[in-house]
Parts: C-alpha cells; sequence; structure tokens
C-alpha cells in the first residue's frame, strides 16, 4: 500500500514536472542559431526548426531572402536608399505625406509622441490595449478621452483585429479633440495589406509607424505620416544603416511584385483550416482555440475555471519544439513557407494533440490538482 502510494505520488509530481516544462523562448532559439535560411532556423548542434514566428513577423519573404541579401551587398549611397524606401511607402500608405527612418520601433514611438505632444502642447498619451481593440470598444476609449479633456496629444492605437466602424469612431473622437491618431502598423503594414489596416479600412491616420518588417526583419523602423506632425518631429533622430534602408527597398519591392499579403493570407488561411480540422478532430479544441488574422494566427488555451491554461500552453510549445517546430502559439508565416514545410507543421500537430488531449483531461493542467502536487 505505501509503496503504491509512493508510485502514485511521483506519477502525479512527474505530471506537474511536465506541465511546468518550457521550451526555450524565441529570443534565445534565434539567439542560438548557427543559421537561418528560408522557413528554417538551425541551431548549432545541427537541428533544424521550422519557423512559424518569424522574428514577431516582421520576415516575410524567409530567412535570408536573396534578393534583399543582393540589394544589402550592393547598396548604394545612404541618401539615396533613403529616398527610395520614402517614396516606395509614400506609394503603399495613404497617410504617408513624408517619412522619417529610426533605427528602431522603440525609437520611432518616442519621437512620433514628442512630435505629437510639441504639436498640441501637450503631455498626455493614451495607449489603446488589444484586447479594447479586439473588443471594437469605441465607447471605452471615448469615455478615456473624455475624462482627461484637454489634456491627450495622442492617441497610440495597434489595428491587429479593428474594424472598420471602430477605427473610424477614433478617427472622428481625435479629429473632433485635436488629438494625433497614430497608428503602430508594425504588424499589420505589408503582411495584412500592402497599405496596412488605414488602407484596408479607408481610415487614414496622422501618423504611422512602421517596424522591421520593411526590412524583411533587418532592425529599422519608420515614422510616416502627415506633413504637419512630422515637421515637430526631433532632428537628432538616430541614423540608420544604409545596408538597412537597402534591404528596406527591396523588400517593398517584393510585397508589391509577388503581392505579399495576398499570399500570405492564403497560406495562412490554408494553416487555420487545417489545424482547426485537427483540434476538432483530436477533441483539443475544448481546451485550445485559434484566434487572429490568417496571416497572423495564435493558438490559445481557452478560459475555463480551475484550468491552468499557461501551461497547457507551454506543454504545446514544449511539444513543438520537440518535434521540430518554433510556434509558441504563433502562425505568422513568410513566403518560404511552401506546401513541404507545411505538411512538416502539420504532421507534428497530429503528433502531439492526441497526447496532449489525454494530459488535459487526466487533469494534469487543473491548477488544483497541480498544487497538490507541488505541495506534496
Amino acid at each position: 500500500m505505501a509503496r503504491a502510494a509512493a508510485q502514485a505520488v511521483s506519477k502525479t509530481s512527474s505530471s506537474a514536472a511536465r506541465a511546468r516544462r518550457v521550451a526555450p523562448s524565441y529570443a534565445s532559439a534565434l539567439k542560438s542559431a548557427r543559421m537561418a535560411l528560408g522557413a528554417v532556423v538551425t541551431d548549432r548542434s545541427g537541428a533544424e526548426r521550422l519557423d512559424l514566428c518569424n522574428a514577431d513577423g516582421s520576415v516575410l519573404l524567409g530567412w535570408a531572402d536573396a534578393r534583399v541579401e543582393n540589394a544589402v551587398a550592393n547598396a548604394r549611397s545612404d541618401r539615396h536608399c533613403q529616398a527610395e524606401a520614402a517614396e516606395r511607402i509614400g506609394m503603399l500608405l495613404p497617410c504617408a505625406e513624408a517619412v522619417a527612418f529610426r533605427s528602431n520601433l522603440t525609437h520611432a514611438l518616442t519621437d512620433a509622441l514628442g512630435a505629437a505632444k510639441r504639436l498640441t502642447g501637450r503631455d498626455g498619451a493614451f495607449f489603446c490595449d488589444d484586447e479594447t481593440v479586439a473588443r471594437n470598444d469605441s465607447a471605452a476609449i471615448t469615455a478615456a478621452l473624455d475624462r482627461h479633456a484637454g489634456q491627450v496629444a495622442a492617441l497610440v492605437v495597434r489595428p491587429m483585429e479593428a474594424g472598420r466602424a471602430f477605427l473610424s469612431s477614433l478617427r472622428r473622437l481625435c479629429s473632433r479633440d485635436s488629438i494625433v491618431l497614430i497608428f503602430d502598423e508594425s504588424r499589420t503594414a505589408f503582411r495584412v495589406h500592402k497599405g496596412g489596416m488605414q488602407a484596408m479600412h479607408g481610415v487614414t491616420p496622422d501618423i504611422t509607424l512602421l517596424g522591421a518588417a520593411l526590412a524583411n526583419g533587418r532592425p529599422i523602423a519608420a515614422i510616416a505620416g502627415r506633413i504637419d506632425p512630422l515637421r515637430h518631429l526631433s532632428a537628432s533622430g538616430d541614423r540608420v544603416p544604409g545596408t538597412a534602408l537597402a534591404a528596406a527597398c527591396a523588400t517593398l519591392d517584393q510585397v508589391v511584385r509577388a503581392d505579399v499579403p495576398e499570399n500570405l493570407t492564403l497560406i495562412g488561411a490554408e494553416i487555420e483550416a487545417e489545424v482547426l480540422r485537427r483540434l476538432q478532430s483530436s477533441g483539443a479544441s475544448a481546451w485550445l482555440g485559434l484566434y487572429g488574422d490568417p496571416t497572423w494566427s495564435i493558438i490559445a488555451a481557452r478560459p475555463r475555471p480551475g484550468f491552468d491554461g499557461e501551461a497547457l500552453e507551454n506543454a504545446l510549445a514544449c511539444a513543438l519544439y520537440q518535434r521540430g517546430i518554433l510556434s509558441f502559439g504563433a502562425h505568422a508565416p513568410s513566403l518560404a513557407l511552401g506546401p513541404a514545410q507545411l505538411n512538416r507543421l502539420l504532421a507534428a500537430y497530429d503528433a502531439v494533440l492526441p497526447s496532449l488531449v489525454e494530459r488535459a483531461r487526466s487533469g494534469e493542467f487543473d491548477r488544483r490538482l497541480r498544487r497538490s502536487a507541488l505541495a506534496r
């Protein structure tokens, strides 16, 4: 009896430990990579993993795209590359009367907010959180700005899941109160639509922030917008390497030539349909849901009382990692993801979902059972 009890405790503790185990972070996987090419990241041991994160969605064409690398190797003067990149952005984004470049998105945001404050003479900035955007809750934004009337210089929105009516209401609200409307399109421009969500929905912000997707993942950012707010940008913006600007020119050329957003939508829609089918057929849909845009979908745990969704998500990430997939819940494909790579991804889901469902049904991710096991 004592031996059986000891075995039961050991088994439960082992299950709890397995649930807590996590795959290395995506940043760690990239840092330890020996090579990243196309849709595959190879670590120092030679193990190849399919990349579904693609540097937070900024790698549009695939790692080390030959056309981008060739442009970098043959880059002309910084001034020429900057002028060309700015012209290409101006042709794509409705708001882009002027464009300024920065070395990263943080600098771009800081300088954009500074310009808004100098333009309006106000100090406040309001950031619309992603949940409010996903709910398209314009009433909450209106109420918040009304509480701080006359204090807010800028409203910053990341419009990934925003609808047209929601964005239109924000545009009207900002125009009414002389607030600078800033879209952070670092995830949406060139991936969801060539001209970003502003072009898709016909709602033009005053300023748009662009990130590393400009240059297929190379460090760069841009501030694009109306001339009036952009003339208030700090004149001491940090220097952007000519190689990043050359990469931006080549990337934006491919965005138009290959209609990158349309092709990523087709790839993403196939991933969504096939993964959803596997979630349902395996029974995993009781615990996991698929959310977001086809070009950037996310698998996440469904809210359930007494259930540790984070532990389930970690277990899925770890299991896929062991099967050669860098996902961490994300499906942000690049153009390098072809039929063979898609089949590899789906085979990994076929392999890991049944055992994950079995673990969930056994109560391994139940908060009460896990706390009890840890206490022992």
